[in-house]
């Protein structure tokens, strides 16, 4: 018996290599296509009469254990009808998808050993990908030839933008994803429920009217953890059993992450027929979007609520969680708000660096998001971004991450929930009977200003604000509900060394972005 492994990489590289909406949608459902119809097209063609539900292994020249976020492993008993499929695949690819690196690997898997396999598989898959050139190396610049005016690629051709716009040199990764892009509002209107005609409105709008868009990057919390623990408390010596549980568990991943993005879609709408939303990743545990600034935080929390609660009961998972001892899955996000010309992929290295860099640091605790909301227009460095309060002279920084879902209730996320954030910004916006500010932006931004030079400063501002509010009792409620147990820097302890950081940054960051309480 073989197994055979094949991957895209750097996904999220080809679909953000231009800043043209149509192209970065249209690579979107080329990926999408690698394991939704190519791959069992290819299994047709190389094993005749395949059926993916019903074909083992034991009875069948093969079997597929995983098809999803562009992974995919089956099980061959002829090493060559492996590597058939793996041309087959491949080849389709640089034929419809040039510059989509996908790569495979067959690999031998003696009797009892297949979940010792599965372990090493991705390395062994990510040695095959070193030996080859990358893709890159299929464009050449000799002999010389036009730039395509989008990705910078070697042009194979040109295209006409609009009815009245001049004709553009385009390279053949750039014209493909144009081409897919019809199909890709296809595809993404089912997923959101939307016809095609409000699909072209929204990418139009995030292309051409929205003032801020986010990209919104999330995937599951130690995953590979958790499936090597499955596996290896499945009878180690089992092949059966260690299939199985591996299909279960991409099943069941996959499924609670679409079901998810459908929960959290609604849970977000507030009355919008269409939310504007363009989910350009969504398979296994990873998610990743582009949407309107207003949406993208409270999406991303219904999102991390929605994959906590489907984990939780889905058919597939419960039986492996339950051998875990473990209630449910949780997932990191990073959101990055972004003006709309800002460059995509800047924009999702960001949101990829808050879910990985951030988010992921609370893991154990609970699922959680982290945001920042870039006025710049320079190349984005997370560390310089959160660390420039303490480089002025202040000692604390953001509060993020944010705590989302089940653990959220814990006495350690206090202070850097959800429900700590919306109660900041809401105090920040609270009026009176008059239509006042009961904290004014002036004293607001003094609060800000003395975070910056240092931690008794600001909290030196937060007494005399007291004082001043001593007989208003509610006023003074508001300036409260800013704080963290009447403090505006406190210390937590995500590792084994304790910081201090505020809210209030990140609330007067998210006040535009976050929508008022019904």
């Amino acid at each position: 018996m073989h197994l055979v492994v094949m991957a895209t990489a750097g996904n999220q590289r080809y679909i953000f290599a231009s800043g043209k909406r149509q192209e970065i949608v249209g690579a979107s459902d080329l990926i999408a296509r690698v394991n939704e119809t190519w791959v069992f097209e290819a299994l047709a063609d190389t094993f005749q009469g395949f059926d993916h539900r019903t074909w083992r292994i034991e009875t069948h020249e093969a079997e597929l254990l995983v098809a999803a976020a562009g992974r995919i492993s089956v099980l061959v008993k002829d090493p060559d009808a492996g590597r058939r499929l793996v041309t087959v695949l491949t080849r389709r690819a640089l034929e419809e998808a040039p510059g989509l690196d996908l790569c495979g690997a067959v690999i031998e898997c003696p009797p009892g050993e297949l979940g010792a396999v599965l372990r090493s598989s991705q390395s062994q898959l990510g040695a095959v990908r070193e030996l080859r050139p990358s893709p890159e190396g299929r464009f050449l610049r000799l002999p010389l030839v036009a730039d395509c005016a989008s990705s910078g690629l070697p042009a194979s051709g040109v295209r006409r933008e609009g009815r009245d716009e001049p004709v553009q040199a385009r390279s053949a990764e750039a014209m493909k994803k144009l081409a897919a892009y019809p199909g890709a509002l296809e595809r993404l209107g089912e997923r959101v429920s939307a016809d095609r005609r409000r699909m072209q409105e929204m990418v139009d709008r995030l292309g051409l009217e929205a003032d801020w868009v986010a990209v919104v990057h999330a995937d599951g919390n130690g995953l590979g953890e958790v499936f090597r623990s499955v596996v290896e408390s499945r009878n180690g010596d089992d092949d059966r059993a260690q299939a199985n549980a591996l299909r279960s568990f991409s099943l069941g991943v996959d499924g609670c992450a679409k079901r998810a993005l459908t929960s959290a879609l609604e849970r977000t709408s507030g009355g919008r027929a269409t939310l504007p939303v363009l989910p350009l990743v969504v398979g296994g545990d990873d998610l990743t979007v582009v949407c309107e600034g207003d949406v993208a935080l409270p999406f991303t929390r219904n999102y991390l609520e929605a994959f906590e609660e489907e984990t939780a009961r889905d058919e597939h998972l419960r039986p492996l969680l339950d051998a875990l001892e473990l209630p449910h899955l949780g997932a990191g996000a990073g959101v990055a708000i972004v003006k709309r010309n800002y460059p995509f992929h800047f924009a999702y290295e960001l949101a990829e660096k808050l879910a990985t860099e951030e988010a992921k640091k609370v893991k154990q605790w609970s699922s959680a998001l982290a945001f920042v909301a870039l006025y710049e227009s320079s190349a984005p460095n997370l560390d310089r971004i959160r660390t420039s309060v303490s480089l002025s002279g202040g000692s604390s920084r953001s509060a993020s991450p944010y705590l989302v879902g089940a653990g959220a209730r814990e006495e350690r996320a206090r202070g850097r929930t959800w429900g700590d954030l919306e109660r900041r910004v809401a105090a920040l916006r609270r009026e009176d009977e008059h239509g006042e500010l009961l904290i004014a932006r002036g004293a607001a931004h003094d609060l800000r200003e003395g975070l910056c030079l240092a931690s008794d400063v600001a909290a030196s501002r937060l007494e005399l604000l007291r004082h001043r509010y001593a007989g208003d009792r509610v006023r003074k409620r508001a300036l409260e509900d800013l704080t963290h147990e009447g403090q505006l820097v406190w210390t937590v302890h995500d590792g084994s060394e304790g910081k201090q950081v505020t809210g209030l940054l990140d609330a007067m960051a998210a006040l535009q972005f976050l929508p008022e309480a019904r």
